[in-house]
């Protein structure tokens, strides 16, 4: 469920006629684009039309990805064939830090920077009005030929003042149909992502989040997140909640009171953790609250398995020690438990990346994802790319995705961090088999293939080609 459109259409619905097409969702069409991406989800043809029956004045499009950004393109182009007073907008991580660099579209009107809810709800009042735009916060916008970028300056400080996400307006009978969470793992096909809290606290050089929220840690109260939790209990019949939080646990205090809080109100539910849980926020204490409470799976974010990377450079404030006992604990619990690690960062050597794949067989999760760094716009990984010449001329990051490395050659050869990340992950799921073969056949054959063989076709293809160093890396 695209919950940052859904959010945007609940806070602007009491002033405007809003719909959501959910064009991933609503249609399995496929066509190849440039490179290695597809297009997946509603032809032009499907979102022309549903634009021509709506007649809306303004378009709004989510931006997730910045390999997203060549549809945004398309789409904008389309919208205004139909009618160019159409108003064309997008938002997301990729806009924000591209600002200028984005809205050479000419198709492109606007982009909201950051958190949207207040920013979009202003841009909808002026234009009912007819005043103007040009001091609205956090917006980009065209005037004439020159392109007017007002910063993020304002915040919403008290979350619990958001309204939940119009997912009234989602179609929401087609996600338990298709059935593919943000992770590899579900416990039933009728499960929703819901958001808790924005930012995190701290300051991971890879990551791009936590500047676009801001600087800051805000979360919503536990009662708030609970009443949610009741509503999609209560009138969709939800079953598993996917916490898709930056840093759920980063208040400790408030991630208990919120599972106790499941417990007590006898909600029947089961979750799990997609966007990975920051072990230095984990205690036994908080461990048992959340597997009496439902959790069924964490993701464990150890990121590295040297600890002169996590501390010199990566800035992530884990103590491997203290994480491993943990895990442990987690996996003494029955949790399944899976784990995120990132190579190729700047300054790390070869043999510091073998060290992380010797942690990862150390810690024998059920499943490993290595990922290639990448300098994300907006994060500090970025800026010391750029700073130290390590990216290509004229780098498109449009191109860029976690598993390709971004990197001039001489700094990584082209291939090596993708041949390292896509053999590193076939042989720890082969060790994760020998180790525990009806966990790693049920998710792989049973929820996996079994249910969607396509998907699971596309996947096994991306890994061959970066273990064998197949096709444009």
């Amino acid at each position: 469920m695209p919950l940052g459109v859904a959010y945007l259409a609940s806070a602007v619905r009491d002033i405007s006629d809003v719909t959501i097409m959910d064009a991933v969702a609503e249609s399995d069409h496929e066509e190849p684009m440039d490179g290695d991406f597809t297009w997946y989800g509603s032809a032009l043809s499907e979102i022309r039309s549903r634009i021509e029956d709506f007649k809306p004045d303004l378009v709004g499009i989510g931006c997730i990805f910045s390999s997203i950004f060549p549809v945004i393109r398309k789409v904008c182009r389309e919208i205004k064939a139909i009618d160019p007073d159409i108003i064309t907008i997008t938002g997301g991580s990729y806009p924000t830090f591209m600002a200028e660099h984005c809205m050479k579209e000419p198709a492109l009107d606007m982009i909201v920077l950051g958190e949207g809810e207040m920013t979009f709800r202003e841009i909808i009042r002026r234009l009912s009005s007819g005043a103007s735009l040009a001091e609205i916060d956090g917006l980009a916008f065209r005037d004439g030929d020159r392109t007017v970028v007002n910063p993020r300056t304002t915040w919403i400080e008290d979350l619990d003042t958001i309204r939940f996400p119009a997912r009234d307006l989602l179609p929401m009978d087609a996600y338990k149909k298709i059935g593919i969470p943000h992770s590899l793992s579900f416990s039933g096909k009728n499960f929703a992502p819901m958001i808790t809290s924005r930012g995190c606290p701290a300051r991971c050089i890879y990551c791009s989040s936590t500047r676009f929220w801001g600087n800051r840690y805000r979360f919503r109260s536990p009662e708030n997140v609970l009443d949610e939790i009741g509503g999609l209990i209560s009138r969709w019949d939800i079953g598993e909640i996917q916490f898709e939080d930056d840093n759920t646990t980063a208040n400790p205090k408030r991630a208990m009171s919120i599972f106790r809080g499941i417990i007590d109100r006898g909600y029947k539910i089961r979750f799990n953790f997609p966007n990975g849980l920051a072990l230095w926020t984990l205690d036994e204490r908080l461990v048992d609250l959340m597997v009496e409470a439902g959790c069924y799976e964490m993701i464990l974010a150890f990121e590295s398995g040297c600890q002169e990377v996590l501390r010199d450079i990566v800035k992530k404030p884990t103590n491997l020690e203290k994480a491993i006992k943990i895990t442990r604990y987690i996996q003494h619990k029955g949790i399944r438990t899976d784990a995120f690690y990132i190579i190729g960062f700047p300054g790390e050597t070869r043999e510091q990346i073998r060290r992380t794949f010797r942690f990862a067989n150390k810690v024998k999760t059920d499943l490993a994802y290595f990922f290639v760094a990448n300098p994300l716009p907006g994060s500090e990984l970025h800026r010391i790319a750029e700073s130290r010449g390590m990216l290509p001329q004229g780098f498109n990051f449009e191109n860029l995705t976690y598993s390709r490395s971004a990197y001039r050659d001489d700094v990584f050869p082209n291939g090596e961090l993708e041949r390292m990340a896509g053999r590193g992950f076939v042989k720890y799921a082969f060790r994760s088999f020998l180790r525990r073969p009806h966990v790693f056949l049920k998710r792989f054959l049973f929820d996996l293939f079994l249910k969607r063989p396509r998907y699971t076709v596309q996947i096994l293809v991306r890994i061959w080609r970066r273990v064998s160093g197949a096709g444009k890396p």
